[in-house]
């Protein structure tokens, strides 16, 4: 089985964003998650990113 790793694109930020919420309902800490999409978005593609990812 071949798997494809590749950069983040901003197609995936939603899918990104429901394992965040996931792992944090897991941590029983999902109120820490406060950002909204559009930021989560905009801070990772924007004109000054401040992350990246990696996606499988």
């Amino acid at each position: 089985m071949a798997i494809n790793i590749r950069r983040a694109v901003k197609d995936d930020c939603p899918g990104m964003m429901d394992l965040i919420k996931e792992l944090a309902l897991y941590e029983k800490a999902p109120e820490q998650v406060t950002v909204k999409l559009e930021h989560f978005v905009e801070s990772g593609f924007g004109g000054n990113p401040v992350w990246w990812a990696f996606v499988a």
